[in-house]
């Protein structure tokens, strides 16, 4: 074959590829433009584009329901002693001996340090001495009551005698009076001598002195009495009086016997000596009362069984924190041991800069292996009585927003809502806005709504099949 007729037969093969080409270009065009105008006259929400056998996806449906949120509060906390108490000297004095060092267990009442005050003791024995002497005027005047008590029994009866001479004069007196008459009678008959008569009125004027006489020695015994009563009265008062200067001896003698006692420095209850400040020959001069001075403590005592743990609740969850709530504690020294306990009281009002509340749970310590200043962990289980909640798996958060996905029409409705506590696998829900307009209202739950439970995969609008309701 000729040059010439090559490259004929080598340009018609050209133009027929180029006409292939051509068609197949136009067959693809002719699909683009079928399917763009299959696809006019959708929906203007996002739908997944799938072929017309494709069915909408099942989705399982709940409704808001009332619920006790059992909310767990994990916050950090402190050990601290039950009781922590500085000891002071009472007394100015030097120390004697100091019979306890820091890690000592102490029980209440144990000496921990003595002090050397002779002054003191000195005025113990003087107070002692005058509590004695009180004592012995008391047993004077007890003996000097006695006597009066006498006496006075004397004067009755001196008052006595002095009586029954009275009545017996008052008799002589009486017949002598009846025997003068009768012999003035006789006389005046001149039946007897004149003589007689005069000496039977002698006898009468005689026994009237006598009378009289006795008379004054009835007054004289009636006073003698009134006087040995009086003295009576007074040794009486005089025993009350000793009686009462041995209650100032003695109550004088036992508050120098205490403040004696303060030179025995003693633990204040069973515990552990945190801190020593103190050596044997120092002097102790406590700060004087007013004066605005703090003396340092001699030593620190703590109380380590049972220990506190010291946890601040955060402010949602203060009101539902009541004594009593259940709790557990971590302790990381420990090997992060959990113990249980529980609420076992709180400050009641929030710290101001912080609004946190104070909440203490006691723990036992009987072995001493929980010490003050640990570090712990605890779990404060709450409860929120009838909150109006929605499954965790049923709400979606994306950056600062909140949302879920109701059942409107067969379609999934993308709906903000505001939440609040959640726990134990469910979220608080408080309100919600049913239109797409970041401006619209919010409203309240009614209980009645269709929330999507496990949303993943699904889009506004989406067309959606409910399976079961629960």
């Amino acid at each position: 074959m000729s040059s010439t007729s090559l490259k004929q037969a080598s340009i018609a093969t050209r133009w027929r590829r180029i006409l292939l080409g051509a068609a197949v270009l136009g067959v693809v065009a002719v699909a683009v433009v079928v399917a763009v105008f299959a696809t006019r006259g959708r929906p203007s929400r996002g739908v997944p584009a799938s072929g017309p056998t494709s069915e909408p996806p099942s989705v399982t449906t709940v409704r808001p329901e009332r619920k006790t949120l059992v909310r767990a509060i994990r916050q950090p906390g402190t050990i601290a002693a039950f009781e922590r108490t500085p000891v002071y000297a009472r007394d100015a004095g030097y120390v004697e001996k100091v019979h306890v060092d820091i890690g000592d267990r102490v029980r209440q009442g144990d000496v921990v340090a003595k002090l050397s005050v002779p002054e003191l003791e000195e005025e113990v024995k003087e107070k002692g001495a005058r509590v004695e002497q009180a004592k012995a005027e008391i047993e004077q005047a007890v003996e000097a009551l006695a006597a009066a008590e006498a006496g006075v029994a004397t004067a009755k009866a001196l008052i006595a005698v002095a009586e029954a001479a009275r009545a017996r004069t008052q008799a002589d007196y009486d017949r002598w009076k009846g025997e003068y008459q009768r012999v003035e009678e006789l006389a005046r008959r001149q039946v007897i001598d004149k003589q007689i008569r005069d000496e039977t009125r002698n006898q009468l004027k005689a026994s009237d002195a006598a009378r009289d006489e006795t008379e004054a020695k009835v007054k004289a015994a009636e006073a003698a009495h009134q006087e040995s009563m009086a003295q009576r009265d007074k040794a009486n008062a005089d025993v009350k009086a000793a009686k009462a200067r041995l209650g100032v001896a003695e109550a004088d003698h036992r508050r120098m016997v205490v403040w004696l006692e303060y030179a025995t420095v003693r633990a204040p209850f069973d515990g552990v000596v945190t801190a020593r400040n103190v050596d044997p020959g120092h002097f102790l001069q406590p700060a004087a009362a007013g004066s605005g001075g703090k003396a340092e403590p001699l030593f620190v005592v703590e109380r380590i069984a049972p220990v506190r743990i010291f946890v601040e609740v955060p402010e949602a969850d203060a009101v539902a924190v009541r004594n009593g709530t259940p709790a557990s504690v971590r302790i990381q020294a420990l090997g992060s041991r959990e113990l249980k306990g529980e609420v076992t009281r709180s400050s009641w009002s929030l710290e101001a800069t912080e609004r946190t509340l104070r909440t203490e749970i006691d723990l036992p310590n009987p072995e001493g292996k929980l010490r003050p200043g640990m570090y712990a962990y605890a779990l404060i289980a709450v409860q929120h009585p009838n909150l109006l909640t929605l499954p965790a798996t049923a709400v979606v958060k994306q950056g600062d927003q909140t949302f879920c996905y109701r059942v409107e029409n067969g379609r999934a409705i993308r709906t903000p809502i505001k939440v609040g506590l959640a726990g134990d696998g469910h979220v608080e829900v408080l309100q919600k806005q049913t239109k797409a307009d970041g401006d619209a209202p919010w409203e309240e739950f009614t209980g009645g709504e269709e929330i999507i439970n496990n949303p993943a995969g699904l889009s506004d609008g989406q067309v959606v099949r409910k399976s079961t309701h629960r």
